[in-house]
């Protein structure tokens, strides 16, 4: 296989891929339509702080706090207040179980964990609610399991696929990735971002912006780092069943806000909240910022996350109705009114992959495929968050070394 690879797509899947590419001796070229890198990541410093526009951290695994020491990043973890999590439950709980709730699903899960672990195993076709329902039991499925998945896929559980969410857990053989906590640096995220191009740049990676490339008229290997929608235009003519494919994927739209307030929120302090998509509420969750990181804010902030599967038309609204939105659901929530300082909103439309049972048949089709020159990357091959796509980044330079 040809030592010069393509690589299209410069959000973190493409820059992570391409630092490995290189490190292994590829040349790398590599292709971004916009006129930046880091896709959806990125940092405002702000007269009251960071502003992130999309995620604020990578899950702290050994691999992400490698790749944080070979580029030279200070690492930021957590505050202590952090480890506090609510769920919404009438009012932020930190368990929104019952004490009867909790036993019943003690009694429910654990002998079968125990005892008889295939039989808690994820079912093809089988939605998350229904896993947890049969496992854990209404309660558990409604106030503490669906919120928790909400939270990362932005969907609630009965579009999920129990099998994508739980299956690699369930098969999961060694701790090597084991959840450590969060990670950032000291700039935010766009401070990865940059050191990320800086290192490329570093390598002799040549990073071409502003740029559309015909995937048939590439020789040698193709890594497609987009998302499943873009990857599907890309395909269109050079690999139309992969497009056909990758058109299938169901998507959600979110909109991310960071609120700046005068006023400091004292009564609940901790990570966040998820709010359960049965109270009817266009809020997934709230992140409370200032408690999550030290040293990165002036002022009290919270990042307020709408939309999801249910989005309706809200990413369409005015910046007005939607403050007005949070505001009422803010009050519902957390029980407070407070004077808005200063805000950051963005829309990601289409932006996270919908982790259903469609998207299940079609990672078993594409899998079912063989495997040519163009290599598929993205938050929607089996793992959504930065450190997951660290993971497959290194994963796929092996892979393409091997056939080398």
């Amino acid at each position: 296989m040809s030592k010069h690879v393509h690589v299209i797509g410069a959000g973190f899947a493409g820059l992570t891929v391409s630092l490995r590419l290189a490190q292994k001796g590829f040349t790398v070229d590599l292709y971004e339509s916009s006129s930046r890198v880091g896709g959806l990541l990125g940092t405002e410093n702000t007269e009251h702080g960071l502003a992130e526009r999309a995620a604020n951290a990578l899950i702290r695994t050994y691999k992400a706090e490698e790749l944080f020491n070979e580029l030279g990043l200070t690492s930021v973890v957590p505050l202590e207040d952090s480890k506090r999590r609510f769920i919404f439950r009438d009012k932020p709980k930190r368990w929104p179980l019952t004490i009867l709730e909790t036993f019943a699903t003690a009694f429910r899960f654990l002998p079968s964990f125990i005892f008889n672990k295939p039989s808690v195993f994820p079912r093809a076709n089988e939605t998350l609610h229904n896993w947890g329902e049969r496992h854990l039991g209404p309660a558990a499925a409604r106030y503490l399991l669906g919120p928790a998945m909400q939270g990362i896929y932005a969907t609630g559980a009965e579009h999920l696929s129990s099998e994508l969410i739980l299956g690699p857990s369930f098969r999961r053989k060694t701790k090597s990735g084991a959840f450590r906590g969060l990670l950032t640096g000291t700039n935010g995220m766009q401070g990865l971002v940059d050191a990320l191009e800086e290192k490329l740049k570093s390598l002799g990676v040549k990073i071409h912006l502003n740029t559309q490339v015909n995937v048939s008229e590439l020789q040698g290997p193709v890594v497609i780092a987009t998302s499943s929608t873009a990857a599907a235009k890309i395909l269109e003519t050079a690999e139309p069943h992969t497009a056909k494919l990758l058109n299938r994927i169901n998507t959600a739209s979110l909109l991310s806000v960071k609120l700046f307030f005068k006023t400091r929120q004292t009564k609940y302090k901790g990570f966040g909240c998820l709010v359960p998509q049965l109270y009817g509420m266009k809020t997934l969750g709230v992140l409370m910022n200032t408690y999550i990181f030290p040293d990165r804010d002036k002022t009290y902030n919270e990042t307020w996350i709408l939309g999801g599967n249910n989005a309706g038309d809200i990413l369409d609204a005015a910046d007005s109705e939607i403050l007005k939105q949070i505001a009422e659901e803010r009050f519902k929530i957390l029980g407070i009114k407070d004077a808005l300082l200063d805000y950051r909103l963005h829309r990601w439309k289409k932006a996270l992959p919908l982790y259903d049972l469609e998207l299940e048949k079609v990672l078993h089709e594409l899998k079912s495929q063989p495997q040519g020159r163009v290599f598929l990357h993205g938050n929607y091959l089996g793992g959504i968050g930065l450190s997951k796509i660290l993971d497959r980044s290194d994963e796929l330079a092996e892979e393409i070394a091997n056939r080398g």
